[in-house]
């Protein structure tokens, strides 16, 4: 317990200065994110940064006749829209604000944005605005299954690589998006900061510094200089988590407070969608044996219920009859489990609860794996896309460069700097980590070609998750099975983005 205060209180003294300088003048009427201090008589890196974006998008502005037009983007409920059209306090909601207002300022444009209760919603609406004619929106939100693709698949949606204004090697776009996410070459997907979710849906782990302080032999600069030498492997997170002593009643503490073992399948560098010689995306007809190796490690942790608490839902289990809890997690946050598989949002989320966490990359598969890979699941991943009857194409456009670069000036600064390299941590070192889980972000737009609805994954991926999870004895068989279904859904896919200009 007395380590556990210790902890406790060296986090308040770091978060304390943060906080407070995250405190405004009243007075301002246009603060901002970041402090215009200098170093040497010089600006820091982050101000010359500022400036640039500045000069960037003022020379947007110049390049395009917006003044008193009206600019509308549509999307669900969240922090991509500000809770108010002004300051609240909010660091979250005042970020995108200061986006909006520069924006609407330097372009002398209008906002309408218009919110609605969820991905179909969304896709719905634009939908049947853009059949029927319409030109009501100018920029979608939502994430990749529920929005992006069903729109895709109804060919309402314009390619955005071919756009002049839209600079796809700027920092604020996804490095990896033509790589990730053409298809023949053509992109229709646009992910940055200029999403809020691109800094809460990359995969980590979190380690319970309260469960770990109960066993001598874990300690926290062993896991963080196992992540820093880049030997933080699946294999050492077995070893470590087996000095929690297994918990057959369920009484006592889990190694693993829950499932994800998709994550970990990406994690150790695998990939479930390959590209041919054309872009086009295609999956492997046969079951991989490194997705068969891998299955035969994890299905014996996560269907042991002695060391995770786990639910076979195809035998029709769940959680709130098997263990009597209705909320995800339940165990990490009431110090019940050593290790829990995470995005990074969660860091944020959790921060509301009495549990001191530190954050660790998800694990390589091998310490000879060359780097560390954090998957970002596209059911969580933010993405915009600009329907094809905006009132104008190089408008729209226009604006969405200006808000991405001014996303990385305002959300990147109050979502990384401010909440999680800031608020969310509970020791330096989780800093450290954090820019390693974002610098080592991938993606598999698997999930896209599996053939759910909005609301499930597809069946290749519910074989993948399950055989991975609970029982692989049917793996092969179940994969190539759903890996003709996906194929087929690839090849009707194809002819939608054949059709596009």
């Amino acid at each position: 317990m007395a380590k556990k205060i210790i902890v406790v209180l060296l986090a308040l003294l770091m978060i304390l200065p943060i906080v407070t300088a995250c405190k405004k003048d009243n007075n301002d009427p246009k603060p901002e994110t970041k402090g215009t201090e200098t170093v040497n008589g010089t600006a820091t890196e982050e101000d010359n940064e500022d400036a640039e974006i500045n000069a960037y998008v003022a020379e947007l502005a110049a390049s395009t006749d917006t003044a008193g037009k009206s600019f509308t983007y549509v999307g669900r409920t969240s922090d991509n829209f500000p809770k108010k059209d002004q300051e609240t306090g909010d660091i979250q909601s005042d970020a995108v604000y200061y986006r909006q207002r520069d924006i609407s300022e330097i372009f002398g444009i209008s906002w309408e944005p218009y919110v609605t209760d969820g991905g179909e919603e969304t896709t719905d609406k634009v939908i049947n605005e853009v059949s029927a004619g319409g030109d009501s929106y100018d920029l979608v939100y939502g994430n990749i299954i529920t929005v992006s693709q069903p729109l895709l698949n109804a060919g309402v949606i314009v390619r955005v690589d071919t756009l002049n204004t839209i600079d796809l090697d700027r920092e604020w776009w996804v490095s990896s998006l033509r790589d990730t996410y053409s298809i023949k070459g053509k992109l229709f997907f646009l992910r940055g900061p200029i999403t809020v979710e691109s800094f809460l849906d990359t995969s980590c782990m979190l380690f319970n510094k309260t469960v770990a302080a109960m066993f001598p032999e874990i300690t926290d600069e062993e896991l963080y200089n196992l992540a820093k030498e880049g030997k933080w492997t699946f294999d050492e997170m077995v070893r470590i988590a087996a000095y929690v002593p297994e918990n057959p009643t369920g009484t006592g503490i889990y190694r693993y407070a829950n499932v994800d073992s998709v994550g970990l399948i990406f994690s150790t560098g695998q990939t479930i969608t390959k590209f041919d010689e054309d872009g086009a995306p295609t999956i492997e007809k046969s079951l991989p044996i490194e997705l068969l190796d891998l299955s035969n490690k994890t299905v014996g942790i996560f269907s042991d219920t002695s060391q995770t608490p786990s639910w076979d839902w195809k035998k029709g289990e769940d959680k709130v009859t098997k263990y009597k809890v209705d909320k995800d997690y339940d165990w990490f946050r009431d110090n019940k489990a050593l290790f829990e598989f995470a995005g990074t949002g969660d860091a944020i989320y959790l921060r509301q609860y009495d549990v001191v966490f530190g954050i660790l990359p998800s694990p390589k598969g091998s310490d000879t794996q060359s780097r560390y890979y954090s998957y970002a699941n596209p059911w969580g991943s933010g993405s915009v896309t600009i329907p094809k009857t905006t009132k104008s194409i190089d408008v729209t456009a226009t604006i969405t460069e200006a808000m991405a670069a001014l996303s990385q000036k305002y959300l990147k600064s109050a979502y990384y700097d401010m909440l999680l390299r800031g608020q969310s941590i509970f020791d330096m070192e989780s800093r450290d980590m954090l820019d390693i889980i974002f610098k080592t972000t991938v993606y598999d737009m698997v999930d896209i070609y599996s053939g759910g609805d909005v609301n499930q994954w597809g069946p290749l991926m519910q074989t993948i998750s399950y055989c991975t999870a609970y029982d692989n004895s049917s793996f092969a068989s179940d994969y190539s099975a759903n890996a003709r279904v996906t194929q087929f859904n690839i090849k009707q896919l194809l002819k939608v983005v054949d059709a596009q200009d």
